[in-house]
């Protein structure tokens, strides 16, 4: 586990790697599915996204992860997923460059509903996967597929939201078809959760760390939470992080970085 406390500052332009999910159009991701229909990255045949309306602690814990402030261009999702700290995607919380933003710079606001919401915090100090980089490597497609394998962040929280964390299924039947519930704040839709409830996991990938998927997101879904239905509650099993140009977008199951989730900063 890599940990980042750095406070000084990095520069303002969330114009990079925070603003939207990384669009993949690599060959690798699309073998995982044989649809390609060459709509816009991200939307998988009609656009089934609707204005996520349930409440309850898989879906409050869900909200926007923004660099600088509420109404910053640079934003994500993320779920509070343990006390105080927020899963989200890796290069939300990296800069073009690949540098962490200083955690004071990175807000976590809590089931964002127009203007209401359930509590508002910065960070304290984040918390990557060993070898987690931004960097391109010599093979694109073993860049992508080993950087996607890495792309998540623990935000640990300088101060409490008043929501009970999503909890968390850890080893799912990952099985071609299972049913998935996929939660963001997209672009389109900055201040009002959108949900698509009913899209389905296509297949995994790095040793089932990576799951290929058709739930449709949009620029803003980064670190969104996919669900699975367990015991009758949605549990929170992946975080979605890459768009495919062509039938499939890309989720890192929780598996991978439920091992974040721990103590607090040193």
């Amino acid at each position: 586990m890599q940990l980042w406390r750095r406070r000084s500052a990095v520069g303002h332009d969330v114009a990079g790697a925070a603003t939207a999910l990384a669009a993949v159009g690599l060959a690798v991701l699309m073998a995982a599915t044989a649809r390609g229909d060459g709509l816009r990255p991200g939307i998988i045949g009609d656009d089934d996204r609707v204005i996520q309306t349930r409440v309850g602690p898989a879906f409050d814990a869900v909200g926007q992860v923004n660099v600088a402030g509420f109404r910053s261009a640079g934003q994500c999702t993320g779920t509070l997923a343990g006390e105080g700290m927020v899963v989200t995607a890796a290069h939300c919380v990296l800069d073009a460059a690949g540098r962490p933003y200083p955690p004071g710079a990175i807000h976590f606001v809590a089931a964002v509903r127009g203007e209401d919401n359930k509590g508002h915090a910065t960070a304290r100090c984040l918390r990557f996967l060993d070898g987690q980089t931004a960097a391109a490597g010599p093979s694109p497609a073993a860049t992508a597929l080993s950087r996607l394998a890495r792309d998540a962040a623990v935000i640990v929280l300088d101060g409490m939201v008043d929501v009970a964390p999503a909890p968390l299924e850890t080893d799912p039947a990952a099985v071609p078809g299972l049913r998935l519930a996929h939660v963001a704040y997209p672009a389109d839709r900055r201040f009002l959760p959108v949900i698509h409830d009913g899209c389905r996991l296509l297949g995994t990938g790095a040793d089932g760390a990576l799951w290929f998927n058709d739930c449709d997101t949009h620029p803003g879904s980064s670190g969104g939470p996919v669900f699975v239905m367990s015991g009758g509650s949605y549990r929170l099993a992946a975080i979605q992080v890459a768009a495919g140009s062509g039938g499939a977008n890309v989720a890192l199951s929780a598996g991978a970085w439920a091992g974040l989730l721990g103590a607090g900063c040193p």
